[in-house]
């Protein structure tokens, strides 16, 4: 048993012994390996860190190239900046000199001399339709803007020592004259063709064809010398003929009667009439005869003492319809009432045709003498208008002064109808008063017949008169 023991302790021993030996092999073979694979990872490790650091250094080159890239965007970025404002700078600046160069287009008609727009003008208004007939072609636009401002230049060129020329001007009266022009700056001078009238011309509104002319007596000759040579010592007027158009409307009385026409005068006529119908009613109506009161009542006595033969020479002092009235009365007064009443009204019936004659007449002068004003007025206008159509319509100034011209007829109308309506009225009034004063004379002496207490004559011999038997005395 102990040896049992002592074998398997040697075995043991022996085992373990050779256990450890194989694990110190086995250990220093680990060891080996691992510095083998401490060496194989030393060189690898070299190869990536050399790998790596030359991926730094792209990173590196990589961020400089995209720092640069960066700053050369951010470069990019300010000059594209500074394009667009620039090309808004450019844009701008050409449309500011596409509309400067529309509104110089559109305004030099404006401003070139009146008499100017007959050839000049239209030429200048046949670039300028054709620059708008350029459509969305701003450049071809652009071209025939500066074309038409280049006509003006030259314009400026040709003038700046004054410049003469034919042409037609609308003269007093709205007629338009041939003859020629001579202009200096603002300052331009007429000649007709038959050397009757000249003056200065003045700028008219847009649209006219034709420049209106302030026509002068002194300086006609140096006028007519002035465009025939081009030379000579002219009258300046600085506010360009505005000074005389101004000192023109100024009119005498003679030359609105003047203005009036064939009209103007028909009324006048017609109002003449009228104030010599109204001054002699008036004479008339005032120095009618009334019967005086006082003398009446003393007949009205007379024939209540039953003294008819003195009241009838009495009555013979009264002179007019209003003296026979009162004859009348008396030769009636012992008749009936109603005969009585009959020879007065129809005495009064005398009186008051008489004291309104006329007086209708009046009454169709104010109304007639308006509407003949508006008949001339009319006229005028159609004349006003037929000129337009010739000269052009847009001269405010022109339609304005033949408007005026027109409406005299009408002033003159209504200066006639006024004081002829107002003269009816009070014609009217006096004659209605007159009227009144015969109607109380009637009324007296019918009245005074209630006071009669015994008729001087038979009742047979008043029952068998009739109305046949009066007479007018």
């Amino acid at each position: 048993m102990k040896r049992l023991f002592l074998s398997l302790a040697f075995i043991g021993s022996t085992s373990a012994q050779t256990a450890q030996q194989k694990a110190e092999q086995d250990l220093q073979l680990a060891q080996e390996q691992l510095r083998a694979f401490e060496t194989e990872m030393t060189g690898e490790e070299r190869v990536i860190i050399q790998e790596v650091e030359k991926i730094d250094d792209m990173v590196i080159e990589q961020h400089k190239t995209l720092t640069k890239l960066l700053r050369d965007e951010d470069n990019v970025a300010g000059k594209q900046r500074e394009l667009d404002n620039e090309l808004a700078r450019r844009k701008g600046e050409f449309e500011f000199t596409l509309s400067s160069l529309r509104s110089y287009g559109s305004s030099i008609k404006n401003r070139i001399h009146p008499a100017e727009k007959q050839g000049f003008g239209e030429a200048l208004d046949a670039r300028r339709k054709k620059a708008d007939r350029s459509g969305d072609d701003l450049v071809l636009e652009i071209k025939n803007r500066l074309v038409l401002l280049h006509m003006a230049a030259d314009r400026l060129v040709q003038i700046s020592g004054g410049e003469r020329f034919e042409g037609s001007a609308v003269v007093e009266g709205n007629v338009i004259k041939e003859g020629r022009f001579a202009t200096a700056g603002p300052l331009g001078y007429f000649l007709s063709n038959d050397n009757e009238i000249a003056g200065f011309t003045f700028f008219s509104a847009e649209g006219v064809t034709y420049p209106t002319i302030a026509p002068i007596k002194e300086g006609l000759e140096e006028v007519g010398k002035l465009i025939k040579t081009g030379s000579a010592m002219v009258p300046v007027d600085a506010s360009m003929g505005k000074a005389i158009q101004v000192a023109r409307t100024k009119k005498t009385v003679g030359q609105y009667l003047d203005g009036g026409g064939v009209v103007g005068y028909g009324i006048l006529g017609l109002g003449a009439v009228a104030l010599l119908i109204a001054l002699w009613k008036v004479i008339e109506i005032s120095q009618f005869p009334i019967p005086n009161r006082q003398k009446l009542n003393l007949i009205l006595d007379d024939l209540l003492s039953h003294e008819a033969e003195a009241a009838k020479l009495k009555a013979g002092d009264f002179k007019g319809l209003g003296g026979k009235m009162v004859e009348a009365g008396v030769s009636y007064f012992y008749d009936k009432r109603r005969i009585l009443e009959d020879a007065l009204l129809e005495k009064l019936g005398m009186i008051q045709p008489k004291l309104e004659r006329f007086l209708p007449f009046l009454a169709l002068v104010a109304a007639a003498a308006p509407m003949m004003g508006l008949l001339g007025t009319v006229l005028g206008i159609m004349k006003t208008f037929a000129m337009m159509s010739a000269g052009g319509a847009g001269d405010s100034k022109s339609f304005s002064a033949g408007i005026s011209e027109a409406l005299i007829t009408t002033a003159m109308g209504l200066i006639v109808a006024i004081p002829v309506i107002i003269v009816h009225g009070m014609l009217k009034s006096l004659a209605k008063s007159k009227f009144g004063q015969a109607e109380g004379v009637a009324l007296s002496m019918l009245n005074g017949t209630t006071e009669l207490e015994e008729a001087p004559v038979a009742d047979d011999e008043v029952d068998d008169l009739d109305e046949t038997d009066l007479v007018p005395v």
